[in-house]
């Protein structure tokens, strides 16, 4: 009987043992399920991402309009491009803007509304927030090719002595973050108080309740070039080399002809096409008047070669971009904001700026704009769950995002051999960057 008993007690504990072993591995097999599913959302989740992209991609490429400007498709469709399902997630493309009213905006940013880091004049660059002498004449030492430090600049002898050491590229800026290496500059100058680089200000992000301008991460690029031709495809004629014939076969007529020619005589070379609208300020006639100008301003440049880089699209620029240009104060900034959004006007060439800006202050900064943008920012967000979609506000209740994939990439039109992405990064960590429960009509 003690025997039988003993036995019994025995079986009882390799019960309870074989029991404990199976709630044990029922345990590792319900986190490792776990850890797969997760896994597969965070794949499922890229690779929505990567179709936000694709989708961006394919809204410019198939854009034919030859001019671009803040109204069209590309730049805020909440249809195409807020939580668009696709399968059991959704696709989201938005576009960073510090809009006063705190929205964001869904669709694509373009690269020529901003400034390029690797062509603007110190003038230029001087007017970007946060930009003191020291740094502009480091980003110009950074981009140049010679070992000649500016007043305040910095070539090898600086970065040299640092710890660690490194050397001073002497080459064009690739990436908008290599601002960090440049003497002077900080994070905080770099990136602002958008932690998140969403374009929008939360209330942890925000100063004493006060939104702050955007900083200077989203007011600068090195991916902006423009073709140097007129919008249906024709090579610009150059008001300061064309001969004769080819000054009229770009619109002028014989008479102004005759006065470009005595110009050059005379004067020797024009700034920009904007100086065919003369200067009374300078007792200097006019050769056309704004209607001629905007008539022919699109097949005449000062500029020679197929593309020209560093352009700035008048249409699409805020506020802070424009500023940096020569002559252009806050309120003529806002009075231009104003003019290319009234439903009337037509932005199809740089001509309607006469209508805005006095010739002498135009022909300061005529040759550095355009309205044409060839490169397209796109801020994707890929994401596992219930899509929402379109303009309907979620329901009460719906499933917040789970697994989700943020990615910035750089598509370019004028890449060759053909249209390509150009530059792209994993932003993730940043965190999501909006709140799909909040509907497309988000605000602060």
């Amino acid at each position: 009987m003690k025997r039988r008993g003993v036995a019994l007690i025995v079986v009882l504990w390799l019960m309870a043992i074989l029991t404990l072993l199976l709630y044990a591995f029922l345990g590792e097999m319900r986190v490792e399920y776990s850890l797969a599913g997760n896994f597969g959302d965070e794949k499922k989740a890229e690779q929505l991402a990567w179709s936000a992209i694709d989708l961006a991609c394919a809204t410019v490429v198939n854009d034919p309009q030859p001019w671009q400007e803040l109204r069209d498709a590309w730049a805020d469709d909440d249809i195409a491009f807020y939580e668009f399902p696709v399968g059991d997630g959704a696709v989201t493309v938005f576009r960073p803007t510090f809009e006063d009213d705190g929205r964001m905006l869904w669709g694509l940013e373009d690269e020529a509304s901003k400034i390029n880091l690797n062509f603007a004049p110190k003038e230029v660059l001087m007017r970007l927030p946060g930009v003191t002498e020291e740094i502009a004449d480091s980003i110009i030492d950074w981009r140049d090719q010679d070992a000649n430090p500016g007043p305040n600049g910095a070539e090898d002898a600086y970065y040299q002595a640092l710890d660690p050491p490194y050397k001073c590229k002497n080459q064009p800026f690739e990436t908008v973050e290599e601002l960090l290496f440049i003497r002077g500059m900080k994070p905080e100058t770099l990136f602002g108080k958008d932690l998140n680089l969403n374009g929008r200000f939360e209330t942890h992000e925000a100063d004493g309740g006060n939104r702050p301008d955007p900083a200077l991460y989203m007011l600068v690029t090195v991916h902006s070039v423009d073709r140097n031709q007129s919008l249906d495809g024709q090579p610009r004629v150059n008001l300061n080399t064309g001969t004769p014939p080819q000054l009229q076969g770009a619109g002028l007529n014989q008479a102004e002809v005759q006065n470009v020619m005595a110009y050059r005589l005379t004067s020797g070379v024009f700034p920009s096409v904007a100086h065919l609208l003369g200067n009374a300020e300078r007792g200097i006639p006019p050769i056309l008047n704004k209607e001629r100008y905007k008539q022919v301003v699109d097949r005449l440049s000062v500029l020679d070669g197929e593309t020209v880089p560093g352009m700035v699209n008048v249409n699409t620029a805020p506020k802070q971009v424009l500023m940096t240009l020569p002559g252009i104060t806050e309120d003529l900034a806002v009075k231009i904001i104003s003019h290319r959004t009234s439903g009337s006007a037509d932005l199809s060439n740089v001509g309607w700026l006469a209508d805005v800006v006095e010739p002498q202050v135009l022909q300061r900064f005529a040759s550095l704009v355009t309205v044409r943008s060839l490169q397209f920012r796109i801020n994707a967000v890929g994401r596992v769950g219930t899509p929402y979609g379109g303009t309907s506000a979620p329901t009460h209740g719906s499933e917040r995002p789970g697994a989700f994939k943020r990615m910035v990439a750089v598509f370019d039109k004028l890449a060759q051999p053909q249209p390509r992405i150009v530059y792209w990064k994993d932003m993730t960590r940043f965190g999501m960057p909006y709140d799909p429960s909040e509907g497309p009509e988000q605000r602060r």
